[in-house]
């Protein structure tokens, strides 16, 4: 009879043995595949043979199979080595935040790598991060060490690195079912734990940059202007190891994702119905009554609600990846000299981003409440509630194209409190352009709405990011805006123009009440990013000379409202 040797991995040749972790590795798509660290436990031969030097295409397909395709590189510009690295770095991330130890040394880069996991998941990162549990890590990170410095400074949380990262994740992972599922305890816990760095501007500021500073170049001049009696900080521009490269890596402003998981949780506390209001519109005509119905109350109340990053709401953003939605926050963070955008438009901006109805709420703070804040150095405890208002705002979106010349950016204060339009210049619009005219006939510029392959840039049946050469053309983009009839009758009608920063995306807006008498309206001016091409947030503040000083602001967040489009 014969003989036959009994199977053996020392035996195995290395490509069978490559192709049994994948297929073992595929059984178990989340987390580290334990089958890995197994086999190369075996014996030395094992290990050399699913080594990276001896196997780089195993390693390339499990980062394949795990996470999200990377799609700000094009093809060529990664080695097997970057991909290696990165992969190593996601794993010890992933195995440190499922362990649950909030206090790990090595937090900061835990944090890091997950927040870039987030900008850059479609669908494989979340699943991962499902694994390592990081929705009970957050919760309990916020709860136990976001305070942790608090009584150091006054009663006032840090904006140190890590809790930077840990609110911006918080708000990335949220969804509506999340939150339903918060006790109303919960809910009201993490209000009060963020309401410091939502409305406290004087201490933590909303943007990347500094707010006066509208050129984007590192060797521009620059603008600064501090009149708050504390000056914010941010944490200084860091590098990271990205992909096995040193990329400087910008933090993100903390406070819009405090802001936007401030909104969500007041948005499961409807505004209430005063008894006395008429039933409609109609009746309010006929009664000679002005001011917001009950059916204007129930409407916001329904419709009003703050997007969630992952969520799918039927507007022509759906049909972008979910990683492309993030492209301007991902780019704001990373400045790597690789990356290739699809968009051509500075800040990253989207075309068509912000075009349409918008909808949501804003802060109204009382002043004297606002202002024993300002003047004492310790945090209130409790943090006071202000009130809840509607916000409705249609807006478009018009472009200087080449070879028209775009409006020159301010170079000071009063430009920037004029949305960095120019001082003294006059602009009138139409249907098909809006002209502008400087101080004593300086200068003209003509801004135009968007042309039709601008605005398919990176959708799908569209250019899928290859502009066209009149997309290169567009270099400055005009924000209009009114408040439409329907809301105006009930809660005020305003006018809004503004522009968007080149560096970063900024969009700063000029708000003026439509009718000129009405004097109590006053004047704004609204600042804020739109987050994950979702919800447009930040913070806004009176511009009505010797009302308020200039440190009074409060915060809003509108959502487009998907039934116009």
């Amino acid at each position: 009879p014969s003989s036959s040797m009994p199977a053996s991995l020392i035996t195995t040749p290395a490509e069978l043995l490559e192709q049994i972790v994948i297929i073992a590795a595929r059984q178990h798509r989340q987390g580290p595949p334990s089958v890995l660290r197994s086999l190369r436990l075996t014996c030395r031969m094992s290990n050399n043979a699913l080594s990276l030097e001896s196997n780089s295409y195993l390693y390339f397909m499990l980062f394949k199979d795990r996470f999200s395709p990377w799609r700000h590189f094009p093809g060529g510009q990664l080695t097997v080595d970057n991909v290696e690295h990165e992969l190593r770095k996601r794993f010890r991330a992933l195995q440190r935040i499922r362990r649950g130890n909030i206090a790990d040394p090595d937090i900061l880069e835990s944090l890091s790598t997950i927040y870039i996991m987030m900008l850059e998941d479609d669908g494989r990162n979340w699943d991962q991060l499902i694994w390592a549990q990081l929705p009970i890590f957050m919760t309990r990170f916020l709860r136990e060490r976001l305070m942790v410095g608090a009584e150091t400074n006054n009663g006032w949380p840090k904006e140190n690195e890590v809790n930077v990262l840990a609110v911006s994740i918080f708000w990335l992972m949220s969804c509506s079912e999340s939150i339903r599922d918060e006790t109303n305890e919960l809910g009201r816990e993490f209000v009060q734990l963020l309401s410091p760095y939502s409305f406290a501007g004087f201490r933590y500021p909303c943007f990347t940059g500094l707010e006066y500073d509208s050129y984007p170049l590192e060797n521009s001049p620059k603008i600064v202007v501090t009149s708050a009696q504390y000056s914010p900080i941010r944490p200084v521009p860091t590098t990271i190891c990205y992909f096995g490269r040193p990329v400087p890596f910008n933090l993100p402003p903390l406070a819009p994702y405090a802001i936007l998981v401030h909104f969500s949780r007041l948005e499961t506390r409807p505004l209430m119905i005063p008894p006395h209001l008429p039933e409609t519109r109609a009746e309010a005509v006929a009664d000679g009554i002005s001011g917001p119905t009950k059916e204007d109350i129930i409407y916001f109340n329904a419709r009003c609600k703050t997007h969630f990053p992952g969520t799918m709401y039927g507007n022509r953003f759906d049909t972008l990846l979910k990683s492309r939605r993030h492209d301007p926050d991902w780019t704001r963070s990373i400045r790597d000299p690789l990356y290739r955008s699809p968009s051509s438009l500075p800040g990253q901006y989207i075309p068509g981003t912000i075009s349409g109805r918008w909808q949501g709420s804003f802060i109204a703070p009382y002043y004297n409440v606002y202002k024993d804040i300002l003047s004492s150095p310790s945090a209130p405890s409790p943090f006071p509630t202000f009130g809840r208002f509607p916000l409705y705002v249609t807006f478009r979106e018009l472009y200087c194209y080449s070879p028209s010349i775009p409006l020159p950016l301010g170079c000071n204060e009063g430009a920037f409190d004029n949305a960095f339009l120019p001082i003294g210049c006059r602009w009138h619009g139409t249907e098909a352009r809006i002209e502008f005219i400087g101080e004593n006939a300086s200068f003209k510029a003509y801004y135009s709405p968007p042309r039709q392959e601008h605005l398919e840039i990176g959708f799908v049946g569209g250019t899928a990011g290859k502009s066209k050469p009149s997309v290169h053309g567009a270099f400055d983009v005009i924000i209009t805006g009114v408040t439409e009839d329907r809301y105006a009758a009930a809660w005020g009608g305003y006018r809004y123009i503004g522009r968007i920063r080149p560096s970063d995306g900024l969009i700063v807006l000029l708000r003026e009440p439509l009718d000129p008498q009405t004097v109590e309206l006053g004047r704004a001016l609204f600042r804020g990013y739109i987050i994950s091409s979702r919800n447009f947030v930040g913070r806004w503040k009176c511009m009505s000379s010797g009302v308020h000083p200039p440190e009074w602001e409060s915060i809003f967040s509108l959502c487009k409202d998907v039934s116009s489009e």
